[in-house]
């Protein structure tokens, strides 16, 4: 097993997590496989309300911690390979992060490589439903609580290493550092200074680590963990494990594609578990001691598509590239088509112009709504990736219509960003509905867009 921390000499020394987030870090490394021993303590989970561009997901709240080991590294390519014996990753190198895989790939991972090892696996997988033995001594993925004590390492910051990022220290699209959404146009403030963008992943331990001896815990590749994706439990302040069902299962950290924005430690990323992109991987652990519960988690919740599900394709374009894709996606299907217009139409540089919105979170005006929303099974929902989500007048689109117990998939050209977190916002931004997986495009999508969508929707179940 590699290890990536040089020698157990060359950890820090802390103190323990106490109340205010005072730190205590690695006391020593797992004899078996070199992972890190995290000592329990307490911590504040979640952002402060004056922490900017924080989620209203992210509420402050204490929450203890049991000791735990975990693996210094992200999963590397070469560990994955060796034990499921494939390697998904979209971008190759056997040192270089897993990625592109589901929650569940991560799981099943997690119990193989309990047993090449002999030890008791964690998770009994019946499906998609998945128990957790929590006195099973094998590996693991991280819980959400237990991600964001170790990414914080001790620090009270936006990030764990202090309240800026830049690419000396993490891999992300360092372009857009935090806070450059206010400060694109007008640097007025020094902090916010653009860096070098990779544009790929990077070693598992090729950036410094934090301070309990973690590499990557902000960028490189956004990690699963445990939990499914829901509202921060006030009566869970031990060891909390997360929702028992839901449809999203959570990531964090941000990979080397995101925003600044997306990378704080309070952050968190709702992602469908049966999704599977090129900057989600994830990081492994063990207990450091049994534990008496078992946690239960349901199959995620999915809506049966209907023999003949009534479809709406519903998109806001503004130069066009998404609008190609929603005539292509009408026309196959032969669904009804809406466009989303604004009152207001946004004109000139669309970076600038948008900004505002997005900085003030306002809902633009549109010129009408669906009335027959009602009538639909399922929405293909189509918008640009703009500052890595979606562009405001869609929120006002979401917020003007009931979407519980719809299927809804995304579709989006982008200029190199991907999806941002925009599928993460969206999902948040309804509740009750189900987002499956989505179709990405660069741009104009070039002579394969068609080819792709196709096959999208034959994945998706809406062409036979």
């Amino acid at each position: 097993m590699r290890v990536c921390f040089k020698s157990a000499a060359a950890m820090f020394l802390f103190c323990l997590f106490m109340a205010t987030g005072t730190a205590r870090g690695a006391e020593a490394a797992s004899p078996e496989d070199g992972f890190i021993l995290l000592p329990g303590g307490s911590f504040f989970m979640g952002s402060p309300a004056t922490e900017r561009q924080r989620g209203n997901d992210e509420t402050r709240h204490q929450v203890t911690i049991s000791p735990l080991y975990v693996d210094s590294c992200e999963v590397a390519q070469a560990d994955y390979e060796a034990i499921m014996g494939e390697n998904p990753s979209a971008n190759k190198g056997a040192r270089l992060p897993v990625e592109n895989v589901t929650w569940l790939d991560a799981v099943r991972y997690c119990n193989a490589l309990s047993n090449h090892r002999g030890l008791e696996p964690v998770y009994d997988i019946d499906g998609e439903a998945v128990r957790w033995n929590r006195r099973a001594n094998g590996y693991r993925l991280l819980t959400e609580a237990e991600w964001e004590y170790a990414a914080r390492a001790g620090s009270d910051t936006v990030f764990n290493v202090g309240n800026q990022v830049h690419s000396d220290s993490v891999n992300f699209e360092a372009t857009y550092p935090y806070l450059i959404e206010e400060n694109y146009m007008t640097r007025r403030d020094p902090t916010v200074r653009p860096s070098h963008n990779r544009g790929e992943t990077m070693p598992v331990d090729a950036l410094p680590a934090n301070a309990f001896g973690l590499h990557h815990t902000h960028g490189n590749v956004s990690e699963w963990v445990f939990d499914y994706y829901g509202p921060y439990a006030p009566d869970q302040t031990s060891d909390p494990a997360g929702p028992v069902s839901g449809t999203l299962r959570v990531n964090r950290g941000g990979g080397y594609n995101d925003f600044g924005k997306h990378l704080r430690s309070a952050y968190r990323s709702a992602t469908n578990p049966a999704d599977a992109d090129p900057n989600l991987g994830f990081r492994i652990c063990r207990n450091a001691a049994p534990r008496d519960e078992a946690v239960e988690t349901a199959a995620p919740w999915r809506p049966s598509l209907p023999e003949q599900p009534r479809v709406l394709v519903a998109f806001y374009s503004y130069s066009g590239n998404t609008r190609r894709a929603a005539d292509i996606i009408s026309e196959r299907l032969r669904a009804d088509r809406f466009e989303i217009t604004m009152r207001n139409p946004y004109r000139g540089s669309i970076y600038e112009v948008s900004q505002a919105d997005l900085n003030q979170g306002v809902r633009p005006p549109l010129t009408a709504r669906v009335d027959t929303m009602a009538e639909y099974d399922v929405i293909l929902l189509g918008y640009p990736t703009w500052w890595a989500t979606m562009p405001m007048p869609v929120l006002s689109f979401l917020e003007m219509h009931d979407f519980r117990g719809k299927i809804i998939l995304p579709f989006s050209s982008h200029g190199g960003t991907v999806w941002g977190d925009s599928v993460s916002d969206l999902a948040k931004s309804v509740p009750g509905a189900y987002i499956g997986v989505g179709f990405e495009f660069h741009y104009a999508g070039g002579r394969g867009l068609a080819e792709g969508i196709e096959e999208w929707l034959r994945a998706s179940g809406l062409v036979r």
